[in-house]
């Protein structure tokens, strides 16, 4: 039976049944609800006790309350002032297409006034109201923040560290002041609510045992005595000053709570908690220090892990510690949407490396590894992350051709590498020599998959390179992006005129017979250049060189008249 003391108080409550029992109130009540209870319905329902203002209110409400009576919340006001200004509009306006002698006139003109009125009276209760409810959010928030900071030091008073405890009593002294000024307490601390008349904000409603070893729940507010405490590890028992038996949440119930409190508010599932190290022990901690909910919900919102972490990969995390759930119990058959978007991942990632040349193509175990990175960090196919990982396998490949073993690169890879090798013969250089800053081939070739190398950059540099020792209209011309073979484009073409080559390309650009055509004192004309290579010892293996000593040699004898 509840006590005369507790009947007389839950009477004399205000609160409407759908109203939830605040932290605040379960701080500063004068009496606990019990376990599993948080709103004044089920308080009232469990004990069987109706408030006298709440009987009254349903009597009245169908004789004389009206839906205007009822005290409107701000933005109710601001509606009403709303609707009010748009009816007054249309009476203006409908006035001004009427005659002062129309019958109506002067009903609407007086209508215009009672509206003004209304109008003017609306805008002064928005105005209130607003400010209340400003007011109010301010006091919960410092309310809030005063028991969250009391928490705190009690916290850092059981831990023993010192520094802990000087950083807890400065946030407290700190939230006491914001509290004060905001009027949620006094200057000598005491709340001023009539809720707990006399009490002081913050007062721990830890249980208490006064024999055994288990924990009991704690005093009420007003003093009154919690009963012996059980032994053991188990929650104990306490009776109220309403002398009810209130039984302390167990912990099962406490984490199920608190799971609850995560899914609703951060739609976080329990196997987040149950892998993520950090949210684990938060969990724990709500149960063994008896946490809030709002003090969970604030260490969940500064939790490192839930703060670098946007909701798309908080909820991948959950379909993968789904399946690894169900590999641990040989239930992962490929059917899940984790398995078929890792799949997925897998074919796009091999497919976008056999075409950058990368040897992750042929890497089953490292594409799985790379598709599973890219699935929890929500990264595409096509972010510059993925494309790097994929360029830092590029590779010469090794594969069988004809039985014989052959190496080499392959996709965007070789064309890069044959566009490198054709710049550096174009230039009169072997590849080594125009690989930038002492790096290899592998890792140029990696550089301008990635993007971090400019292969138009590394040609105009091969022309630089090649510029050196050259008059100035030939380094005029490489400046302009032509290469030096294209500059001793017709010199090459009279040489392998002269000396019967069939290919003018395959001539070496730093043959010295070629080179000498072009030096710092300018270029040398064709007639000068072809006596230049008949010079040339590869000239006398040629038809015409033949010719021409045939040729000599008849004229010889013709003039020693052996010849006709």
């Amino acid at each position: 039976m509840a006590s005369k003391d507790f009947e007389e108080w839950l009477k004399g409550q205000k609160h409407k049944p759908g109203d939830k029992i605040t932290p605040f109130q379960r701080l500063t009540s004068k009496f606990l609800p019990p376990a599993g209870v948080t709103t004044w319905g089920q308080w009232y329902e469990k004990t069987g006790i109706t408030p006298t203002a709440t009987k009254e209110k349903t009597a009245d409400k169908s004789s004389t309350q009206t839906k205007e009576d009822k005290p409107l919340s701000a933005g109710a006001a601001k509606d009403k002032v709303k609707r009010l200004t748009n009816i007054l509009a249309k009476q203006r306006e409908s006035l001004k297409s009427m005659a002062q002698d129309d019958p109506d006139y002067k009903a609407v003109k007086d209508a215009i006034a009672k509206t003004s009125s209304e109008l003017t009276a609306a805008k002064s209760l928005a105005e209130v109201t607003t400010k209340k409810e400003t007011s109010d959010k301010s006091k919960k928030t410092s309310t809030d923040n005063l028991t969250y900071a009391e928490e705190e030091l009690q916290y850092a008073k059981d831990s023993g560290d010192k520094k802990a405890i000087q950083e807890a009593s400065n946030a407290l002294a700190k939230a006491r002041n914001a509290a004060i000024k905001a009027g949620v307490v006094g200057p000598d601390g005491r709340l001023p609510g009539a809720l707990a008349p006399g009490g002081k904000i913050g007062t721990p409603l830890t249980p208490t045992a006064t024999t055994g070893a288990g924990p009991t729940s704690s005093t009420g507010a007003t003093g009154s005595t919690g009963s012996t405490g059980s032994t053991g590890s188990s929650k104990g028992k306490s009776t109220g000053s309403s002398g009810t038996s209130i039984k302390t949440p167990t912990d099962s119930e406490q984490q199920a709570a608190a799971l609850d409190v995560a899914a609703t508010d951060f739609s976080l599932p329990e196997t987040i908690f149950n892998n993520v190290p950090s949210l684990k022990r938060l969990l724990e901690r709500y149960v063994k220090e008896d946490w809030t909910p709002e003090k969970l919900r604030k260490e969940i919102r500064d939790d490192n892990w839930f703060r670098k972490n946007s909701q798309e990969i908080k909820n991948r995390y959950v379909q993968l510690f789904n399946y690894q759930d169900l590999v641990k119990t040989g239930q992962a058959n490929g059917s899940t949407d984790y398995e078929k978007q890792i799949s997925t991942l897998e074919r796009k990632l091999a497919d976008k490396a056999r075409t950058m040349g990368s040897g992750l193509a042929s890497d089953p175990e490292a594409l799985r590894k790379a598709a599973e990175n890219m699935y929890i960090t929500n990264v595409g196919i096509d972010d510059a992350m993925t494309t790097d990982f994929i360029a830092a396998a590029i590779r010469p490949i090794t594969s069988t051709l004809g039985g014989q073993v052959t190496e080499g690169y392959s996709g965007q890879a070789l064309k890069d590498y044959q566009d490198i090798q054709a710049v550096a013969k174009a230039n009169g250089f072997k590849v080594s020599d125009i690989l930038p800053g002492g790096a290899n081939e592998q890792q140029v070739l990696q550089g301008l998959a990635k993007g971090t190398i400019d292969a138009n950059r590394l040609a105009q540099d091969a022309r630089k390179l090649a510029a050196q020792g050259q008059p100035q209209y030939v380094r005029d011309l490489l400046g302009q992006g032509y290469n030096l073979d294209q500059v001793f484009a017709p010199y090459k073409n009279t040489m392998a005129s002269v000396l019967e080559i069939d290919d003018p390309n395959s001539i070496d650009l730093n043959d010295p017979t070629l080179r000498s055509a072009i030096n710092e004192k300018g270029d040398m004309n064709v007639y000068d250049f072809k006596k230049l290579l008949k010079a040339d010892n590869r000239w006398q293996y040629t038809e015409n060189a033949k010719k021409d000593v045939a040729d000599s040699a008849l004229q010889v004898l013709r003039d020693f008249g052996f010849q006709g």
